[in-house]
């Protein structure tokens, strides 16, 4: 270890040119890689003071519940943020662990930057404690890790540095010309990359997912520094995806409840530990480390506002269920795996599949193992009833019997799968694009158009010309007959083609039907060498055009030519 502090070499640049080496002899440098491992490795000396202290009694943490785990210090990097009981007793051990951490590392604490915060406490302890640890008095709510902890998600104020980082970033970019290509370059990524840290923790509030769309959709758009232009097209459209018809700009709703919906899955799967679950399943039970769907009347009346969000994330969407059509049970021994509440056979629940048995049963919160004797390839299923069956019933029965026979059992521990990816692994991309297919956009476009739309962002056009292209395939281009439609153009001035003054200049005038267009189109089919009728539309045009390239290399000219 001491050859790899001691030990490296740097160069300095000047004028792009490195100069000769310099022993490095007092440590490493910010930047080095091996930094970050020096300050993992010097915060959990820290770390391991803190939990001795707990040991033996020295220094109180913070549990949420009996039985739940004593929690005295989170660290990440230099970050440290300890937590512990209101006593003079804590406040000491504290001050002897930082006094003896400084003299073993050599790494001085910064008391001053450093800040006490107590809750529901008096102000003269408080300004008693600060007094006595050399640190100022902070206030909850507090910023740590970039978010604010503490604090209410549902309150817009909360969510203002979101919206400040976001105009600050457009702004450096308002005096620049940029195309609606090149903004959309930029939307896609920077703008959507700001908030995810903070919509990946805290359900957005409606009004501020308005805001934040605000903001993207004038940028797009072109209305910088405040100013607002025509948006022509929907934000819906905008957002889906670009095989079907968008531009691929994400919607921040859904991207907030796929960020949120992690969370969910993380509670389920065995492997995954931390001290955030074990903290969750002392406040709110162990029920929500095995169940994915919790009922409304399982969610505390006095719980965080945090998880209360994390539990209504069916709520948010019109697809209510979508949480439970999601993930289901992948079936091993059956040993956690409910029989009548989880959705381990496929379809709906077995309780909402067979009611009648459902009420009638005796074994209303049993697993699967415990109803069933596997022998071989032989299921023996043991049903208790709370009384004989009408012959009615008993059909039922055999359909439910039936039902199991398609059940197969494992050795393996039952888990959980994500249907919305192959592989039944869950990730935020599967999650956005099934919410995605539930939007409703408008009117749906014809398997043709959906394949024009796809291929257009396939050629090497410029971006600034695709979007164009994708504009003008939708008729949303400022020709005359647009203008007028919105207001913008006096309808005195006219709206008669602005090359043949006959027909009314809408799109598909301008660039298809118009005598000068079909002129430029005629010479362009001879200088190819094709023999191609007009079209009614543009999306057949690019069509006939790629059907008449006789191979790959011509065919991305000719769509090149299309763009064009």
């Amino acid at each position: 270890m001491k050859a790899c502090v001691f030990g490296g070499n740097l160069s300095v640049l000047v004028n792009g040119c490195p100069t000769g080496e310099i022993n490095i002899q007092r440590g490493l440098k910010q930047g080095d890689p091996l930094a970050l491992f020096l300050f993992l490795l010097v915060a959990e000396g820290f770390g391991g003071a803190m939990r001795t202290a707990v040991e033996i009694n020295l220094f109180k943490g913070f549990s949420i519940h009996r039985d739940g785990p004593s929690i005295s210090h989170l660290q990440y990097a230099d970050d440290t943020l300890c937590i512990g009981e209101v006593s003079v007793d804590n406040l000491w051990t504290l001050k002897a662990i930082l006094r003896g951490f400084e003299l073993a590392s050599g790494l001085k604490v910064n008391f001053w930057k450093s800040c006490l915060m107590g809750v529901n406490e008096s102000d003269d302890f408080m300004e008693v404690a600060c007094s006595f640890l050399n640190c100022i008095k902070g206030r909850i709510p507090f910023k740590y890790l970039g978010l604010p902890v503490g604090a209410n998600p549902r309150r817009e104020s909360t969510w203002s540095p979101l919206i400040v980082s976001l105009r600050k970033k457009l702004n450096s970019w308002g005096h620049k010309h940029l195309s609606l290509g090149g903004r959309l370059v930029l939307i896609n990524s920077v703008l959507n990359s700001l908030p995810i840290f903070f919509l990946s923790y805290m359900k957005t509030p409606a009004q501020v997912i308005k805001k934040v769309t605000r903001i993207q959709r004038e940028f797009l758009w072109g209305g910088v520094n405040g100013g607002r232009k025509l948006s022509w097209i929907k934000w819906r459209v905008v957002c889906q995806e670009k095989k079907n018809g968008g531009l691929g700009v994400r919607d921040i709703k859904l991207v907030n409840l796929s960020l949120l919906m992690k969370w969910r899955w993380r509670l389920l799967q065995r492997e995954d530990v931390g001290l955030w679950k074990d903290v969750l399943a002392a406040k709110y039970g162990n029920h929500i480390l095995m169940k994915a769907v919790w009922p409304s009347g399982t969610i505390p009346h006095n719980a965080s506002l945090w998880w209360k969000d994390i539990c209504r994330l069916e709520d948010c969407v019109e697809s209510k269920n979508w949480v439970e059509e999601l993930v289901v049970r992948s079936l091993g021994d059956g040993a956690c795996t409910g029989f009548w509440y989880d959705k381990w056979m496929g379809g709906d629940l077995l309780c909402t599949k067979f009611p009648r048995l459902f009420s009638l049963s005796l074994q209303k919160q049993a697993t699967v193992r415990e109803l069933v004797e596997v022998d071989g390839d032989r299921k023996t299923w043991n049903f208790l009833w709370r009384r004989s069956l009408f012959i009615w019933e008993e059909e039922s029965v055999n359909q439910l019997l039936a039902l199991l026979e398609n059940a197969n059992f494992s050795n393996l521990a039952d888990n959980w799968r994500w249907v919305g990816d192959p592989d039944g692994v869950f990730s935020v991309k599967s999650a956005y694009e099934t919410l995605m297919k539930d939007m409703v956009i408008g009117p749906s476009l014809l398997p043709f158009e959906a394949k024009i739309f796809s291929k257009i962002w396939e050629s090497p056009t410029p971006s600034k010309v695709i979007v164009f292209s994708w504009q003008l395939l939708y008729d949303r281009v400022p020709t005359k007959a647009n203008l007028i439609l919105r207001g913008i153009l006096p309808i005195e001035n006219g709206s008669n083609c602005v090359w043949c003054d006959n027909i009314r200049e809408s799109a598909l005038h301008l660039f298809l039907h118009c005598k000068v267009a079909i002129d430029v189109w005629n010479a362009i089919f001879k200088w190819l060498g094709v023999v191609i009728v007009l079209p009614p539309n543009l999306f057949y045009l690019y069509d006939c055009l790629s059907d008449a390239a006789v191979n790959k290399k011509s065919q991305k000219a000719f769509r090149l030519i299309w763009h064009s």
